[in-house]
């Protein structure tokens, strides 16, 4: 009786403190993308582009090719065909969803060469020193995106 006494008040709070968390969880996204990932990712991307541009100290005419560079970068995110719309995969048969997939690498290859020209234009307009400080901020490990080398005695 008396370690029911002692137990309780504990079970009794943990509950309490439970059930005030659950109005909190019930607006979470759910997914390996959601509770705002994509956000948050974006979020850092912006911030590799500002202290790399910062770093490059670019001139009005490296401005245009780097303008150009960062509307390249994830076209994919935003104007794939049917962005927005969920799919119905469940409808496909097993070589319509592989075709379909087959579509969207084509898209997403097409994309990334395009994003790589316009990488190739950029980076041939950059002095010596400023492509050095490009390859340091985009060389090594990529988890995380640490922004490492965006500056002339950085390593």
């Amino acid at each position: 009786m008396t370690r029911f006494r002692h137990a309780f008040p504990a079970l009794a709070l943990s509950l309490l403190l439970g059930a005030a968390a659950v109005p909190a969880m019930a607006d979470m996204p759910c997914g390996p993308m959601g509770g705002g990932m994509r956000e948050h990712r974006a979020e850092r991307m912006a911030q590799h582009h500002k202290r790399l541009h910062d770093a490059l100290k670019l001139n009005a005419d490296q401005e245009v090719a780097w303008k150009k560079l960062i509307e390249s970068e994830h076209p994919m995110a935003a104007a794939r065909p049917g962005a927005g719309k969920t799919e119905d995969w469940a409808g496909l048969t097993t070589p319509e969803r592989a075709e379909r997939m087959l579509e969207r690498m084509r898209a997403h290859q097409s994309a990334m060469a395009d994003h790589v020209a316009q990488l190739k234009a950029f980076y041939g307009q950059l002095s010596p020193e400023q492509q050095k400080i490009f390859d340091d901020a985009h060389r090594g490990e990529r988890r995380g995106m640490r922004g490492r080398g965006m500056g002339p005695a950085a390593k």
